[in-house]
Protein backbone atom coordinates (compact mmCIF):
# COMPACT_ATOMS: atom_id res chain seq x y z
CA UNK A 1 0.00 0.00 0.00
CA UNK A 2 1.62 3.31 -1.22
CA UNK A 3 -0.09 6.69 0.65
CA UNK A 4 1.71 10.41 -0.29
CA UNK A 5 1.66 13.23 2.30
CA UNK A 6 2.19 16.92 2.23
CA UNK A 7 3.34 18.93 4.88
CA UNK A 8 5.41 22.12 5.76
CA UNK A 9 4.13 26.07 4.70
CA UNK A 10 7.12 27.71 3.38
CA UNK A 11 9.23 25.07 2.53
CA UNK A 12 7.02 22.12 1.04
CA UNK A 13 8.11 18.16 1.60
CA UNK A 14 6.60 15.55 -0.11
CA UNK A 15 6.81 11.92 1.77
CA UNK A 16 5.75 8.55 0.13
CA UNK A 17 5.56 5.44 2.27
CA UNK A 18 4.97 2.26 0.38
CA UNK A 19 4.45 -0.58 3.05
CA UNK A 20 3.99 -4.44 1.32
CA UNK A 21 2.16 -6.68 3.07
CA UNK A 22 3.16 -9.49 0.82
CA UNK A 23 7.19 -8.85 0.72
CA UNK A 24 7.14 -7.27 4.45
CA UNK A 25 9.49 -4.55 2.05
CA UNK A 26 9.06 -0.69 3.26
CA UNK A 27 10.10 1.73 1.05
CA UNK A 28 10.46 5.81 2.62
CA UNK A 29 10.79 9.18 -0.05
CA UNK A 30 11.36 12.02 0.72
CA UNK A 31 10.87 14.61 -1.33
CA UNK A 32 11.95 12.21 -4.23
CA UNK A 33 14.86 10.75 -2.46
CA UNK A 34 14.76 7.19 -0.93
CA UNK A 35 15.35 7.71 2.48
CA UNK A 36 14.34 3.90 3.50
CA UNK A 37 14.62 0.71 2.11
CA UNK A 38 13.97 -1.90 4.16
CA UNK A 39 12.68 -6.05 5.15
CA UNK A 40 10.60 -5.59 7.98
CA UNK A 41 9.94 -9.23 9.09
CA UNK A 42 8.57 -8.72 12.48
CA UNK A 43 4.95 -8.78 13.23
CA UNK A 44 4.65 -5.31 14.79
CA UNK A 45 4.85 -1.59 13.15
CA UNK A 46 8.31 0.40 12.46
CA UNK A 47 8.55 2.99 14.09
CA UNK A 48 10.85 5.75 11.51
CA UNK A 49 11.89 9.31 13.00
CA UNK A 50 13.59 11.75 10.83
CA UNK A 51 14.35 15.48 11.16
CA UNK A 52 13.18 17.39 7.78
CA UNK A 53 13.97 21.11 6.54
CA UNK A 54 16.51 24.16 6.61
CA UNK A 55 14.39 26.92 6.97
CA UNK A 56 11.66 25.02 8.95
CA UNK A 57 12.60 21.96 10.84
CA UNK A 58 10.60 19.29 11.11
CA UNK A 59 10.47 16.18 13.33
CA UNK A 60 8.95 13.48 11.45
CA UNK A 61 7.22 10.39 13.07
CA UNK A 62 6.25 7.26 10.37
CA UNK A 63 4.91 4.19 11.62
CA UNK A 64 4.22 1.45 9.09
CA UNK A 65 4.41 -2.40 8.64
CA UNK A 66 2.95 -5.19 10.16
CA UNK A 67 -0.67 -5.14 10.10
CA UNK A 68 -0.68 -1.28 11.49
CA UNK A 69 -2.36 1.15 9.15
CA UNK A 70 0.60 3.83 8.68
CA UNK A 71 0.81 6.65 10.48
CA UNK A 72 2.69 10.35 10.08
CA UNK A 73 3.48 12.70 12.52
CA UNK A 74 5.05 16.32 11.83
CA UNK A 75 6.18 17.70 14.81
CA UNK A 76 3.89 15.47 17.01
CA UNK A 77 0.83 16.34 15.07
CA UNK A 78 -0.88 13.24 12.92
CA UNK A 79 -1.10 13.97 8.96
CA UNK A 80 -3.66 12.75 6.99
CA UNK A 81 -2.26 11.47 3.40
CA UNK A 82 -3.29 12.91 0.38
CA UNK A 83 -6.77 12.06 -1.42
Amino acid sequence: MTERFEFGEKEKHFLTVDWSLLSKQLRIELDGEIVVREWHLSPGAKKVELNVGQSEPHHVLVVAGGFHRTEVRVDGVRIAPLP
